[in-house]
Formats: C-alpha cells, structure tokens, sequence
C-alpha cells in the first residue's frame, strides 16, 4: 500500500476513532461519567496525530496492541482529567476512583479487541494493495520491456493486365459475382 499523505492519514483517522470511541465507551461505563466533547476532540486530535507517525508500514498484532493499549491509557489520562477538572469547576471534591481496575481492565479490553479487529482490517487492506499491484504491475512491466511491433507492409505483385492472378494470394478469396451457375444454365438453355 502506498505510503502517501492521504493513505497515512486516512489509517490514522481510522485508528484514532476506534481507540477513542471505545475510550469514551469504556470510561463512560467503567466511571458512569460522561466524557466532555473538548476532551473526546483533543484525544482524536492527539491518536491522529500519533497513528498519522506509525501509519507508514504494515504493522503486526503487537505493535497494534501497544499503540492501542498505550493511546487508552492516555485517553483516560485525558477524560479523568477534564472529568475532575469540571468536578473542581462545579464546586465538588476530588473522591478517589472506586473504580480503578474496572477502568483498567475495561481499557486492556478494549484495546485487545480493537488491536485484533484492526490487525485484521490491516491484513486485508495490505493483501488487497498487494494483489491490485501485481495486477497492475505484470501488464505495465510486459507492456515496457516487450519491442515495439514491426510495421510491415505486405508486398504486391503487380501482374500484367489480362494475366489470371495467381492461387497462392487468392487461396482464401471466394469469388461470388454474378448470378449462380446452375441458374445461368437453366436461363441460357
């Protein structure tokens, strides 16, 4: 698969919103919060900008995984943040999370899914890449290296007015002029 701009960035928009969306699910689950939409931006903005860098190359089910893994727990750095940050604009106290390995369990969760879905969706697109470049390549290659065909124009004999032409050129040539002969026959007799 090419490793365009566009490409990168489009396996990186497709990165940063799986990892976000199940960051916001899970932590809206796991902490029965919700999750600011500054804070859901700024974490799309920031998976983007780290799957734009890692979207050069194929990757495999652990790289996957440790970016997955790594982007959740940034992630829920992230909504905890603005969580306890809206609590503390509002007037409430910092509580200590109750639901701390809930919230981890539920983010490795998510992130081993989303790691196997995505190596998944990652083996298509490079098997299909590979496949519509070979098609591709084989005519181009065939097409460059074949000699270019030569034009030759096939030589006439002129024959003499009145002189029959000869079998050879005619052999393929069927001659049908005039009415049949049977019918000739039956009208001249």
């Amino acid at each position: 698969m090419p490793t365009r701009p566009t490409y990168r960035a489009a396996r990186a928009v497709v990165f940063a919103t799986v990892c976000v969306a199940l960051a916001v699910t899970g932590h809206m689950m796991a902490s029965h919060a919700t999750v600011s939409p500054v804070a859901a931006i700024g974490g799309l903005a920031v998976m983007t900008a780290v799957g734009t860098v890692l979207g050069g190359a194929e990757r495999s089910l652990g790289t996957i995984f440790g970016g997955l893994l790594g982007g959740q727990f940034v992630l829920h750095a992230l909504f905890s943040a603005a969580e306890h940050g809206q609590h503390l604009a509002h007037g409430h106290t910092m509580a200590p999370s109750t639901a701390g390995w809930t919230m981890t369990f539920a983010h490795v969760a998510a992130a081993a899914v989303s790691a196997w879905w995505l190596r998944r969706g990652e083996r298509a697109v490079w098997s299909l890449a590979r496949r519509v470049a070979a098609a591709l390549v084989r005519p181009a290659r065939a097409l460059l290296s074949a000699e270019p065909p030569v034009c030759v124009a096939p030589r006439l004999q002129t024959a003499s007015p009145g002189a029959a032409p000869r079998g050879a050129l005619l052999r393929h040539v069927v001659i049908r002029r005039g009415p049949p002969a049977a019918l000739t026959a039956a009208l001249a007799g």
